[in-house]
C-alpha cells in the first residue's frame, strides 16, 4: 500500500469508507474470488508473496473486471488496484526516475488507464503482471520516449544471465527482441507464475548493484538468496522454453 496519501489517497481512509458502505459484499456478489472477506483491508494479504499465485491472481483478476470500464465499471475498485499493485508501480518508476522528475504520478496514471481499459475477456490470467507491462509499454512507446530519439529499449532481465541474447540469435533476421513484448506474452500465456516474473522485474530495477541484487531482492521479498536464484533460474528456463512459440506469435 501506498504510504503517502497524495499518490492514490490514503489507504486506511479508503478501507474504512469502502467497509461502512457494504462495497466489500456488494464485490462478492459480482465476483466470487472475494466472497469471504471481512473487510477491504484483507485484500492485501490475499495477494501477497506468500500466498498461492493462481489465488492471488483471481482475486486481482476479480478486481480488474470490477474496475474496467466494459466491467463494472467501479472507481472504487480502481483505487484498491493501484494501492494492491503498489510495489510493481515503485518498481517501474525506480527504473523510469530519469525520465521524468514525477515519476511516481506518471506510472500511477498510466496504471489507472490500463486498468480501465484492461482486456479482461481476453485475458484470463496473470492479471498484476500484464497490468504492469502494459504500463511499461505505454510509458516507453508513448509520452516518456516523446523528444528523446535513441532511447534505448528497456530490458525486464536478470541482467546477468544469458538466456536473452541466446534468445535474440534465435530471430530469423537478427533483429532484436522486445523483451517487454516478451515478458507481457509470457504472463499472458501462463509461461511462469506470475511472481517470478515480477521478481525478474525487481532484478532488472537493481541491476546497477550487480550480483549483489539479488541478495537486495531476498531481503526485500523476505526469502533466502538461493531461493530467489532458483526461481530466477526457473522463470528464465520457461522463458527460454517458449522462446520458439513467442517467436511464431511475432513472426
Amino acid at each position: 500500500m501506498f504510504n503517502d496519501p497524495a499518490i492514490a489517497g490514503s489507504w486506511p481512509a479508503l478501507v474504512d469508507r469502502l467497509d461502512r458502505s457494504g462495497r466489500i459484499a456488494s464485490w462478492a456478489t459480482q465476483a466470487p474470488a472475494l466472497t469471504g472477506l471481512r473487510t477491504v483491508d484483507d485484500l492485501p494479504a490475499m495477494v501477497a508473496e506468500t500466498v498461492p499465485p493462481a489465488r492471488a491472481d483471481q482475486v486481482i483478476g476479480a478486481l480488474v473486471r470490477l474496475a474496467a470500464v466494459d466491467g463494472a465499471d467501479d472507481p472504487d475498485a480502481v483505487l484498491v488496484l493501484v494501492h494492491l499493485l503498489s510495489g510493481g508501480v515503485h518498481t517501474l518508476a525506480a527504473k523510469l526516475a530519469h525520465l521524468s522528475d514525477n515519476i511516481v504520478a506518471v506510472v500511477v496514471g498510466e496504471l489507472t488507464c490500463q486498468i480501465r481499459r484492461y482486456p479482461w475477456r481476453r485475458r484470463t490470467r496473470a492479471h498484476a503482471i500484464n497490468l504492469l507491462l502494459d504500463t511499461k509499454q505505454a510509458l516507453l512507446r508513448g509520452e516518456l520516449r516523446a523528444g528523446q530519439p535513441g532511447q534505448p529499449q528497456v530490458l525486464l532481465v536478470d541482467p546477468h544471465d544469458p538466456a536473452f541474447p541466446h534468445v535474440d540469435t534465435a530471430r530469423p533476421d537478427n533483429a532484436d527482441i522486445d523483451v517487454v513484448d516478451l515478458l507481457l506474452w509470457a504472463g499472458g500465456h501462463g509461461i511462469a507464475p506470475l511472481q517470478d516474473l515480477l521478481m525478474l522485474l525487481d532484478l532488472e530495477t537493481r541491476r546497477g548493484y550487480g550480483h549483489a541484487a539479488r541478495h537486495h531482492v531476498a531481503h526485500d521479498l523476505g526469502i533466502n538468496e538461493r531461493t530467489v536464484r532458483r526461481r530466477r533460474n526457473r522463470a528464465l528456463d520457461a522463458l527460454r522454453r517458449a522462446g520458439d512459440a513467442y517467436l511464431a506469435t511475432v513472426a
